[in-house]
This record gives C-alpha cells, structure tokens and sequence, in this order.
C-alpha cells in the first residue's frame, strides 16, 4: 500500500480516533460492572462494553500493520503524466466521461470524486498519459478500460 504524507497522518488520526472509542468502551465496562447487582456473567451493558473494547483493539491493531507497511510516495512532478493531486478526466468503457482526483491519502472522499493510489482506477492511472488506454479489475471482476482524456495538475 502506497501513501502520501496526508495519508500516513490519515492513519495516525485513525488510530487515535479508535482509541478514543476504546477509551470510552472501557469506562462503559467499568461502569457496568460498579453498576450490577448480579454478577457480571449476566450484565448485558458489560458485554456490550467488552464487544467494544474488543472491536476497537481489533482495529487498532489493524491500523497500526497497515501504518508499518505503507510506503510513502511524494508527489513526482511529471509534468505530462498523472500524479498525487491532479483531478483526471477519463472515458470509461468508450462510454461514460468522468473525473476524478488522484489522491495519496490513505481512505479518499469518493463522493468529491476522489480515488486513492491503491484503488484499482488510480493504480491504473498513475503516471499514465493524456490518450492512454489502461484497464483494470472492477469489483466483482468486470474488465474495464479507460482512456486518459485530460489531466489538470495540481500545483502544490
């Protein structure tokens, strides 16, 4: 998995964001467990909590493999292919015109028109050209091609 330096602070956030819900899930057990007149075999607001404790540590863990094995990438400055930032127009399939912004973090605003280097449309358009055709791997393992229309660089 490759990132931009936003994108590694990207998980950082993350990981502390989920530490936060850990830290609260452990109070709501401490609680519970103060709280129960029975034992705490039987505390449905303890095992709720647990669930929680356990989700968040499951996630964190996650986050923290994935922060080991990123490689950062800076932007390259090709000044005529694809990079980290420009904002893409491609045609899909011969049919539809889109655009979308390549983007180094690690989770992109798809509803902004972002996609990630490790999604398969910016895989398949990094460092391409205007006029290039490349395909990729849909979800559920439909081919599809694109063509490099236009490429907008972003300055920075």
């Amino acid at each position: 998995m490759v990132v931009d330096k936003e994108g590694y602070e990207q998980i950082d956030s993350l990981i502390d964001e989920e530490r936060e819900k850990l830290r609260k899930a452990v109070r709501a057990k401490a609680e519970a467990f103060q709280n129960d007149t029975n034992t705490w075999h039987d505390n449905a607001a303890y095992d709720a909590a647990l669930e929680k404790e356990n989700e968040s540590i499951e996630e964190i863990n996650r986050l923290i493999d994935i922060k080991m094995s990123v490689q950062i990438i800076e932007k390259h400055n090709i000044l005529n292919a694809v990079d980290i930032g420009d904002v893409v127009e491609v045609e899909l399939d011969d049919e539809d015109v889109f655009k979308v912004k390549l983007t180094g973090k690690f989770l992109a605003d798809s509803k902004n028109g972002e996609v990630t280097l490790n999604s398969p449309i910016g895989q398949a358009i990094f460092q391409k050209k205007i006029g290039d055709k490349v395909s990729y791997n849909a979800h559920g393992g439909h081919r599809c091609l694109i063509k490099i229309l236009d490429i907008k660089k972003n300055k920075q």
